[in-house]
């Protein structure tokens, strides 16, 4: 949980380093995110297999395979998604990734999800939807759409990791970069970038992208599919506080309101973890 409830916390990060870019478009940050996450994780594989690769990914299978397409495909339906509709659609829709995580793995891996996360999965839904009642601004359909998309490519991206527990899953990480890099190609303008937009989207891919997604993959080990989407909405939590804090960007009320709810709802998931700790193979 831990490793996970991390993992959010450096995902909450992103929207902070796209703030503080200078002159990058969207698809030139997912680009090089992209890039550098798959450069990240690769690094870190010849590490560990002392120079070895194509052993670590031949292991992953089609199962890791199409984990990685989909996350990289999601990446980009969230892009596309941001510049079609409103971020409190966006950030609503998102909130219902547990939902489609549980019922994807129920379907595929029949992992049960029992009435605890049931309700955190609801408290935490409400607790978006609060948070987005400051913003009045209307959506758009195809940015309603695609921001479905990207929460479906997230879903199959961990159910791929929880069928493939037993197997270092990483080799997937890496690709599920090269894929979001691939397909923003199709709609970038240019890779031309200054410096400090260059050494940001190192960090947003390198570091928040490529060591969360490594601690989730981590945490995928133990936990069901419905609590790992659900664990990880610190990000959805902490993100408008670091821009808060650091650029002076006004919270209101019921963005407060509704992070304490979400952040409410992961806690009582956690602890009704810890009082129950078989509560895995029950889907409690």
């Amino acid at each position: 949980m831990l490793l996970v409830a991390s993992a959010g916390l450096l995902w909450s990060t992103l929207g902070l380093g796209v703030r503080l870019m200078e002159e990058a478009s969207a698809w030139q940050i997912v680009f090089y995110r992209g890039m550098f996450q798959s450069a990240a994780v690769t690094a870190w594989l010849l590490h560990r297999h002392r120079g070895r690769l194509v052993q670590p990914f031949r292991r992953i299978g089609w199962t890791g395979v199409v984990g990685a397409v989909a996350l990289g495909v999601g990446y980009n339906g969230m892009i596309v998604a941001l510049t079609l509709t409103s971020v409190a659609t966006v950030v609503f829709i998102l909130s219902t990734a547990p939902i489609a995580t549980s019922l994807l793995a129920w379907w595929v891996l029949r992992e049960p999800v029992g009435p605890t996360t049931l309700a955190t999965m609801g408290v935490a839904i409400l607790g978006v939807l609060v948070m987005t009642l400051g913003d009045s601004e209307a959506g758009h359909l195809l940015g309603a759409l695609a921001a479905a998309l990207a929460v479906l490519g997230y879903a199959v991206f961990t159910v791929s990791l929880r069928k493939g527990k037993d197997i270092d899953m990483l080799p997937a990480v890496a690709l599920s970069g090269l894929v979001a890099a691939a397909l923003s190609c199709v709609a970038i303008d240019g890779f031309a970038m200054t410096e400090r937009d260059l050494a940001l989207s190192a960090y947003l891919g390198g570091v928040a992208l490529a060591v969360g997604l490594a601690l989730f993959t981590a945490g995928s080990r133990d936990l069901t599919a419905a609590e790992l989407p659900l664990i990880a909405m610190t990000e959805t939590v902490l993100a408008p506080i670091w821009v808060w804090m650091l650029l002076g960007e006004s919270v209101g009320a019921t963005t407060w309101l509704g992070g304490a709810i979400v952040l409410a709802a992961v806690l009582i998931q956690g602890l009704g973890r810890a009082s129950n700790p078989s509560s895995s193979e029950l889907g409690a």
